[in-house]
């Protein structure tokens, strides 16, 4: 679903790996870079791409034929850690399209950092889009939440 998420690209290469070590055109393998100059490999996952709202520019827009799916905050844990374990991210880029509302949305982002954070105990960066026009309260959570 990452590349349905028009939110934000990818890292910009296309290099294959061609007989070599490493590839940077993993689906899903968001590369990011810290201030100390590292690449970061993040999970970048939509909760879901089925949105309720209907922007022509959008990908995800309602009236799109594509196929949907949605995600548990389970679901999204479980594929994290698993992840993580093999050593193929060190930390999630969580985003999503609007379903029911914005701030069901939210609370659903929140319950998924949350579930890691205290039930899993990660400790990996992660980054979560805020959703436009959830509650202000909802946004500054999702913050404290994924520090």
């Amino acid at each position: 679903m990452p590349k349905y998420d028009a939110s934000c690209s990818s890292s910009g290469s296309n290099r294959k790996n061609n007989n070599g070590i490493g590839s940077t055109a993993i689906n899903g393998i968001y590369h990011s870079y810290s201030s100390d100059g590292r690449c970061i490999s993040l999970l970048k996952i939509l909760l879901t791409n089925a949105c309720m709202y209907n922007c022509e520019y959008c990908i995800n827009r309602k009236s799109n034929d594509i196929k949907r799916a949605i995600f548990t905050p389970e679901e999204i844990c479980y594929i994290t850690i698993n992840f993580y374990k093999r050593n193929y991210i060190e930390g999630l880029f969580l985003s999503s399209a609007v379903i029911k509302n914005s701030d069901y949305t939210m609370q659903l982002m929140i319950e998924t950092i949350e579930l890691l954070r205290k039930k899993y105990h990660f400790n990996g960066y992660i980054h979560a889009k805020a959703i436009p026009g959830a509650s202000p309260t909802l946004i500054k959570k999702t913050r404290k939440s994924s520090r």
